[in-house]
């Protein structure tokens, strides 16, 4: 039988072992984590998993080798009672399979050495696997040394790599040596008394015959003969002290390399804090703890190549590294600290790459942190710094799990107050979400839109956004246990105690209570169809309850037995249970149809629909498949170290997530091939359907996010145009500095150019008198020699005329003989001093000119340099500022991708919410219908009110018909304005026309007096006016205050209506409270009672109105509508006579215009007749004192009209 389920990811980790933390290389490092070892990459996305072997509880301690090829890992043995028992079981049950495989990942091929444990092992256990295949290679176990004993508490492999050192736990602390190619123990001695605990044990890495104890109270030495510890006497072991850990200062090898005077060094780390400095035993120095940000207890170290790293209680890590300094006594100085976790929890394990550049640790609160070094001299003492990465696993007891159809997610409730949201593709946690009170259930919704979590105080309906958890609604149920979402998420099941609660999903209502369970409820299953519900008690029920009447279907009830889980198949007519009597069984109504018996106690089932595998979680954390139908035949991997309290399966039945008390969520694939030959057609059908990738958002997350884009846009492109400007700057700044040493640069070679010229013509000129003077000296000797040969040819004929004898001609003979001896030799003298005279000249020109020639190919390379340097920082210019260019674009791209994929995401969710709230929108609707269906059935309540709407709607009718008489009386106000606006604009012509009389009238005493009358009679006619709008004032003022009568009748007939309408909606109140109590008979009635004492009680007489009172009320309305009538007609005839006045005033005065142009015209003919001086002086005084008077009287007219004009105003005021 091939194993079924396969190991994938877990989340979490051991946080009680101690320097169970080791890098593989730079990207990977390995931890334990439940009962398996995890190699995990440094990014956290992927994982290999070495699972636990079987019959085992639990991994105690881990090692690997210096080639890190091979990791050993120490598990506990079972109790010896319960071991007994599981071999008994083991060898009774025929039909279970007794070879569980530990490796699943290398199933096929793997040797069947090593596979399990033979039931006659005894103590604890060491595996040793393949760090690259995962193979299992030994298992070093089944020696009488550790016979007595259940645990290894530390390993350590020698530097050679061939043996392991192992210390086994009390109560007799036995520390043995393992050969690994003959896998037998090589040597063996008691390290500690009974009462002493030991805490560690290493191998040296520079001497593989080296080991070293500490514990409470020792720190040993022992020499590793060929076979047995010899104790090594030393300096540490005089001090007593408790010594919690010790580390080694030196590299594998290194020991051969170093004087043999130099010993190897070690730090030494006590309870107190202090961290002791030795050096082949001797004690060199101590470094007292520091005490000024933290206790000083310190709980590990680790080598690394500049000194050591301490970690030690509240999360604090302090980098130690050697230095020569005279005022460090101590010889190794402090030069960084800094927190990983502010939770003042203990680091419990420290591993630093090979590289250096990462450190990774673990924390007490089952925490992995992770921090990069690049900077770690900028970090702070007492912080934590931006570079560490904490993974959000929890840190106490996972009490709930669930997952949904729709989204690969996991959500998780635990005691440590928190809810996250795991999703098992991405393998990351993508929210977390701290609460005030303890968790102790948790129900995803099949959407993953929305989750339930049960709190000590109440369960709360919560919304699942894209990075919050939101409480949507609080329900009152203290302390639930236990809550499921139906298989169509219309309802879920909360239970409370010993009752289920079935609520509504969208509304939050409580539509039915299912009572008959006499303990508490621990499980609940639904049926696919969700018109079933299976329920399993501590009371050892086990009911079936329809979801149509929320009545009980069928039951079985056994005495005793506490049930943990129940679950079903569509379609069957049985029950699967498992609980404290250690038993999982197949029950029907009536009856046990199946009964298998365990060793152990089975806390959780599940059983997948259209699967053949059933799964069992157990109290020492494994998880066991069983093949359904069960014939009792079962696999069993190792999951955690604690009971497993959760299990859930996927709705494709492709994956298995199990939790436990340990804080471990662990992620199985299942591989059922009878599953993948049955259900074809189904998968196919699931596959077509992916994830959603739809997600929740808050309209105010919304618009932040938004404002974010648009701020990040804006931010964007203030860069780029910055960006651009600093581009131009650098091209400005690069033309200029190219053209400076181009211009330098060709300044310099025409410089050279021009020396050189001046030294080729220099070389030319001297050349030139060279040959001039080897001319002029060829010259002169050639003229000497013509003189010597005259002189020596007149000399012979002087001496031939003169001597006529033989001893004459032959002294002369000899003369001449010796003559032109000595002359050869002059000759030849002069010839080679010329000859020397022109050689030394020859090399002294030739000795300048290969100095110039020299200089000019100097002066030429160095041109040539020069250009090559100027190209080299040409090219090298471009290419800076091409990839700063490139690097800007591609940045700046990414980030534009980037914002597009985050608001084509929104855009979205955006969607997905307008399809929700279409959902919503319906669902209101359908809600409208039913409170209609409601207020039809309060058609009678409303018949009682009737009287009161008819009394309304009379005085609705009266106020209507007030309300016409009003406009009526506006109407005919508007009217009077609108005269008076008329009146106003022929006064705005009359003022024209005076101020053009003004400027061009000249007054003749005739004609002013003929004005001043016709002024006079428009003073009376004005007067006349007056008095007609002083009576209109009068009028206006009567009709205000009837208007105001009126209104106040109005105002208390409105007062009326709504203490009408409040009474009505008191009455509706009471009678909704009415309608709560229609399932309790006795309340209906008392409370129907009390609405009749409140509402009918005072019996309402209908009284007839007095025939007087209406006719009065007849006689008083005739009156007013008779008043009305006449102030109207009195009003129109008061317009119209002020009408016609305004009119025959209009036609006066445009016959005094005219008159004033005919006195224009005769006072012009007059001005052209005059002929005189006097005469003209005379006129134009007596002009002057006719405009004079005549613009008074222009004046007294001007201000009647503007009296005239304030009185309308009043008027028009009053009728406002």
């Amino acid at each position: 039988m091939a194993n079924q389920l396969i190991p994938t990811h877990v989340f979490g980790l051991n946080g009680t072992q101690k320097g169970c933390l080791y890098f593989l290389d730079d990207a990977t490092f390995l931890y334990p984590a439940g009962h398996n070892v995890v190699i995990q990459t440094v990014d956290q996305k992927q994982q290999k998993i070495i699972a636990g072997t079987p019959d085992t509880y639990g991994i105690t301690a881990l090692a690997l080798s210096p080639s890190k090829k091979i990791v050993a890992i120490a598990e506990r043995a079972p109790p010896f009672m319960l071991g007994s028992e599981r071999r008994a079981s083991s060898a009774s049950s025929e039909s279970r399979s007794s070879v569980i495989p530990t490796d699943a990942r290398s199933m096929e091929g793997a040797e069947s050495e090593g596979r399990t444990i033979s039931p006659d092992t005894k103590g604890p256990i060491i595996s040793l696997y393949e760090t690259v295949t995962l193979k299992k290679k030994k298992v070093l176990a089944g020696t009488e040394f550790v016979a007595s004993t259940r645990e290894y508490v530390s390993l350590c492999f020698s530097s050679d790599g061939r043996s392991i050192v192992a210390q086994a736990g009390g109560p007799d602390w036995n520390l043995v040596v393992w050969g690994l190619e003959k896998s037998k123990v090589v040597a063996s001695v008691k390290s500690s008394n009974q009462l002493a605990e030991v805490y560690q044990v290493l191998y040296c890495p520079a001497d593989a015959s080296l080991v070293t104890v500490v514990g409470d109270g020792f720190a040993k030495h022992f020499k590793l003969t060929e076979t047995a510890f010899r104790q090594i006497a030393t300096e540490i072991v005089k001090r007593e002290s408790n010594w919690l850990w010790h580390t080694w200062l030196c590299e594998p090898g290194e020991h051969d390399e170093k004087d043999r005077d130099n010993k190897d060094p070690a730090i030494y780390v006590s309870d107190t804090g202090e961290l002791v400095y030795v050096e082949g035993g001797e004690v060199i120095s101590t470094l007292l703890p520091d005490n000024s940000d933290g206790p000083p207890e310190t709980e590990l170290t680790i080598y690394y190549s500049k000194g050591f790293i301490c970690g030690g209680s509240g999360g604090k890590i302090s980098f130690y590294e050697k230095t020569e300094e005279k005022d460090v006594k101590e010889g190794f100085k402090k030069v960084c600290s800094f927190k990983v976790d502010n939770a003042n929890s203990k680091i419990r394990g420290l591993a630093l790459s090979p590289s250096e550049e990462l450190l990774v640790c673990t924390l007490d609160n089952n925490q992995l942190a992770s921090v990069l070094l690049q900077q770690k001299d900028t970090f702070k003492p007492g912080e934590v710094p931006k570079e560490v990465t904490i993974q959000a696993f929890h840190t106490d007891s996972i009490t709930g799990l669930d997952v949904c159809i729709r989204k690969p997610i996991i959500v998780t409730c635990s005691m440590d107050r928190s809810v996250r949201v795991w999703n098992y593709q991405d393998r990351q946690c993508e929210v977390v979400k701290f609460f005030q009170e303890e968790a102790f259930s948790v129900a995803l919704h099949p959407t993953g839109f929305y989750a339930l979590v049960g709190f000590t105080d109440k369960l709360r309906f919560m919304n699942l956004l894209i990075d919050d958890i939101r409480i949507c609604k609080e329900i009152g149920i203290k302390g639930c246990q236990e809550c499921v979402f139906s298989n169509g998420g219309q309802y879920f099941a909360a239970v409370h105690v010993n009752v289920i609660q079935i609520f509504s999903t969208y509304t939050c209502e409580n539509v039915g209570n299912l009572r008959g369970h006499s303990g508490k409820v621990r499980s609940i299953w639904w049926s696919a169809d969700d018109t079933t519900i299976v329920s399993a008690g501590a009371d050892g029920a086990l009911y079936e309850w329809r979801m149509k009447d929320f009545k009980r279907n069928r039951e079985n009830v056994m005495k005793g037995c506490i049930y943990t889980s129940v679950t079903s198949v569509t379609g069957s007519r049985s029950f699967f249970a498992v609980g404290s009597d250690r038993k999982l069984k197949e029950l029907d109504e009536n009856q046990v149809i199946k009964v298998f018996p365990s060793a152990i106690m089975l806390t959780q089932i599940e059983l997948p629909d259209n699967s053949r595998l059933l799964f069992a979680a157990t109290e020492i954390g494994t998880m066991r498949t069983y093949r359904f139908p069960l014939t009792g035949e079962y696999q069993e991997v190792q999951a955690s170290t604690a009971p497993i309290t959760r299990v859930r399966v996927s709705h494709d039945a492709n994956l298995l997530a199990c939790v436990g008390e340990d804080g471990i969520l662990s992620l199985f694939d299942v591989k059922d091939r009878e599953k993948a030959i049955v259900s074809v057609g189904l998968r196919r059908e699931k596959e077509a359907l992916g994830f959603a990738d739809e997600v929740l958002i808050t309209k105010s997350d919304l618009d932040d996010m938004r404002q974010h884009i648009q701020e990040l846009e804006e931010r964007v492109k203030e860069l780029e145009s910055e960006n651009e400007y600093q581009l131009r700057l650098k091209d400005m700044a690069a033309n200029e500095r190219v053209k400076a040493l181009t211009e330098q640069y060709e300044q310099q070679l025409q410089g050279a150019q021009e020396r050189h010229d001046k030294l080729l013509q220099l070389k030319n000129q001297e050349g030139i008198d060279m040959e001039q003077k080897q001319m002029k000296s060829e010259e002169k000797h050639i003229l000497q020699m013509k003189e010597l040969e005259e002189q020596w040819q007149k000399k012979m004929m002087a001496e031939v005329e003169s001597l006529c004898t033989q001893l004459r001609y032959a002294s002369l003979g000899r003369e001449k003989d010796v003559l032109n001896e000595s002359w050869e030799e002059k000759h030849a003298n002069v010839v080679q001093g010329h000859e020397r005279v022109v050689q030394e000249l020859t090399e002294e020109f030739e000795t300048k000119l290969s100095e110039e020639n020299t200089l000019r190919e100097q002066v030429q390379e160095d041109l040539k340099q020069a250009n090559r340097d100027f190209e080299e920082i040409k090219h090298q210019t471009e290419e800076d500022t091409d990839r700063e260019i490139e690097d800007l674009k591609e940045k700046y791209e990414a980030k534009l991708v980037q914002e597009k994929e985050i608001v084509l995401r929104l855009k979205g969710e955006n969607g997905l919410l307008k399809k929700k709230f279409n959902e919503y929108q319906k669902d209101m609707e359908e809600q409208k219908g039913e409170i209609k269906a409601l207020f039809e059935q309060k058609k009678e309540l409303y018949q009682t009110l009737a009287y009161f709407e008819r009394d309304i709607n009379g005085l609705k009718k009266d106020i209507i018909e007030r309300d016409e008489t009003i406009g009526e009386k506006e109407k005919r106000i508007y009217e009077l304005k609108r005269k008076t606006q008329e009146l106003e604009k022929v006064k705005f012509v009359l003022d024209y026309k005076i101020k053009d009389l003004k400027h061009t009238i000249e007054p003749r005493e005739f004609e002013l007096q003929t004005a001043k009358s016709q002024i006079w009679n428009m003073e009376k006619e004005l007067e006349r006016a007056h008095n007609g709008n002083t009576r209109k004032q009068l009028t206006i003022a009567e009709l205000k205050l009837k208007l105001d009568g009126f209104t106040r009748e109005v105002a208390d007939i409105r007062r009326r209506n709504f203490d009408a309408r409040y009474a009505i909606k008191n009455l509706q109140h009471d009678f909704y409270e009415l309608t709560q109590l229609i399932e309790d008979p006795v309340g209906l009635k008392e409370a129907v009672k009390e609405l009749n004492e409140k509402y009918v009680s005072n019996k309402v007489t209908m009284t007839p109105v007095d025939d007087d009172l209406l006719a009065e009320g007849a006689r008083q309305r005739d009156y007013l509508e008779r008043t009305v009538d006449s102030l109207q007609r009195k009003l129109s005839k008061d317009s119209d006579s002020s009408h016609k006045n305004h009119l025959r005033i209009m036609r006066e005065n445009v016959t005094l215009i005219k008159e004033l142009n005919e006195l224009r015209r005769e006072l012009k003919v007059m001005k052209l007749t005059q002929q005189k001086g006097g005469q003209r002086k005379d006129g134009e005084g007596d002009s002057l004192q006719l405009g004079a008077i005549l613009q008074g009287e222009l004046d007294d007219l001007k201000m009647k009209f503007d009296q005239e004009r304030t009185k309308d105003q009043r008027i028009r005021k009053a009728s406002h």
